[in-house]
């Protein structure tokens, strides 16, 4: 059964799902890891069978809050939102958001994971501009603004947060017939550890870079390098997400890569 995760930003691979689950059908593992995570669509959603699945990212906002999820024995109810909008003014007002921005932010840097702060993720994450997520690479704390309210006179509507609700308890049940595990780890201190004995596959979608000026302190030439490297040298399979061209940009490494290696490539996009 797929289950969309209400912790949706752009960028996430929701819509791509068949695809990945008809490259990789009827494959058994004894784990599948899933890098980069994200939003956790693919790992939550993939249908190999494996003995184990991991979701690991370098943020540590979702993996905390699967490993909540993980271990729930409970089901979220409508008066779970009803609590945190009548908070905060029913989100009546642009104010209201920046207002509840320091206060998640402050539950966040005190890594306060609370039941209630499950669904205030789930309304910052659907309130925020453009919906990207975005934290302050010094402080660490959430930056992004206001969506906006548009003609409404308080965000969230009956139906939003119906879909809210489902989206939550239909991901907690769907996390019980699974073995998962969620890991807040950096790339490259961890994934040496990854390539031993047993036979793995690996989910690798990292920051897209099409050329040099695009690499930033969170991901550089060098973490690039090492990428290639663990694909050159694992016994894993693994499927790897990139652009190989782009507005007129050849990603050259990754075209050398796939060419030296005959790669099979998909287009999804």
């Amino acid at each position: 059964i797929m289950s969309k995760t209400p912790f949706n930003w752009v960028g996430n691979k929701y819509k791509y799902i068949n695809i990945i689950n008809s490259i990789i059908n009827d494959k058994k593992y004894d784990y599948i890891l899933d890098m980069f995570m994200g939003s956790g669509n693919i790992i939550l959603n993939i249908d190999a069978k494996a003995n184990t699945y991991i979701g690991n990212d370098k943020n540590k906002l979702l993996p905390k809050i699967y490993n909540v999820l993980n271990k729930a024995d409970y089901e979220y109810t409508y008066s779970d939102i009803e609590g945190s909008l009548n908070k905060f003014n029913r989100f009546s007002n642009k104010e209201d958001y920046y207002i509840f921005r320091d206060y998640w932010n402050d539950k966040y840097l005190n890594n306060k994971f609370d039941r209630a702060f499950i669904i205030e993720t789930i309304l910052l994450l659907k309130m925020c501009s453009n919906s990207m997520v975005r934290f302050n690479p010094k402080g660490g704390y959430f930056n992004q603004g206001f969506r906006g309210l548009g003609k409404k006179k308080e965000f969230f509507t009956e139906t939003m947060k119906e879909l809210c609700l489902n989206e939550l308890n239909g991901l907690i049940e769907n996390m019980k017939n699974k073995k998962y595990e969620f890991l807040n780890a950096d790339f490259m201190d961890y994934f040496d550890g990854v390539c031993g004995e047993e036979k793995g596959l690996l989910i690798l979608d990292p920051p897209y870079i099409l050329r040099k000026d695009m690499y930033d302190t969170d991901w550089t030439k060098k973490h690039d390098d090492k990428l290639f490297q663990l694909m050159q040298t694992t016994k894993d399979d693994y499927i790897y997400f990139n652009y190989l061209e782009r507005d007129g940009l050849m990603n050259e490494g990754l075209k050398k890569f796939v060419d030296d290696n005959k790669l099979k490539i998909v287009d999804i996009n």
